[in-house]
């Protein structure tokens, strides 16, 4: 990456960042972004912003002030922005979706880094490739996940929900499958599994986006029957780190954000 900033300002000034979202209090993005600015030798600043969804097109305009470094965008506002920017990027224009943005001047753009993150967590978890998934949840999750699938060449996708009906079908779409992927939010904030440990096996690789607890049950359990198995706080990592590198045009300081992400976690991020 260039060693200059692509918001506009000096490094020496103070910049604020964001991550817009509702409900997101247990985030771990702060934790990572301060240590990354420590690193850096920056004095910026990065806060959470909990907007309704009618406050979100002013928390947009307001990064177009002088002082906004840029923000992150998480649940339930992803889609919302990808309308409310000036511009985006081909992964954002892919998802329909914004996860970043990025203050070029007075303009602001609108990328997507969850795709890379996600698809770079698919290539750990099953290097050889993947001819059959199971995706669990079809929100904007289950929909980032399904893209990255594509990036990957996955030979047959399952995307299986609750209000449907088509859970019940867990255990037969699982008999086939090499990777299941959890995108419901069961399992974040709570040791509870969408998945029942009997049908976990070896073979079966897992990749959980829930982060808190990490590991979640799900991966606990999934590692216990032999199964590779992730969750999400690489993906998150990931994520942040594209996010750093496209506000600041640096390189991100990668292993003080794992750290600090490490720490956030107990220390048991698995990042």
């Amino acid at each position: 990456m260039a060693d200059e900033p692509r918001h506009g300002g000096a490094d020496d000034d103070a910049l604020t960042f964001r991550l817009l979202g509702q409900g997101i209090a247990y985030s771990a993005s702060p934790a990572m972004m301060a240590a990354a600015f420590v690193a850096l030798g920056l004095p910026h600043r990065y806060v959470l912003a909990d907007v309704a969804p009618d406050e979100v097109p002013a928390a947009v305009a307001a990064l177009r002030a002088a002082d906004a470094g840029g923000a992150n965008v998480t649940v339930p506002h992803k889609a919302a922005v990808a309308t409310l920017v000036d511009a985006l990027s081909d992964e954002a224009r892919e998802a329909a979706a914004v996860n970043v943005i990025v203050r070029d001047g007075s303009r602001l753009v609108g990328h997507n880094t969850d795709l890379p993150a996600i698809v770079e967590a698919l290539g750990r978890l099953c290097p050889d490739g993947i001819d059959r998934a199971v995706v669990l949840g079809a929100g904007g999750g289950g929909r980032a996940v399904q893209l990255a699938l594509a990036h990957v060449g996955a030979g047959h996708v399952s995307s299986l929900r609750r209000s449907d009906g088509s859970m019940a079908r867990l255990a037969e779409e699982l008999a086939g499958a090499d990777l299941l992927v959890n995108a419901t939010p069961v399992g974040t904030g709570s040791d509870d599994s969408p998945v029942p440990a009997a049908v976990l096996r070896p073979d079966l690789a897992v990749l959980d986006l829930g982060y808190r607890p990490s590991p979640t049950r799900l991966v606990r359990e999934a590692r216990a029957a032999g199964a590779h198995a992730e969750a999400g706080a690489g993906i998150l990592l990931g994520q942040a780190c594209r996010s750093l590198e496209l506000w600041l045009g640096r390189s991100a300081p990668v292993e003080a954000m794992r750290t600090a992400l490490d720490v956030e976690l107990g220390g048991r991020s698995d990042a």
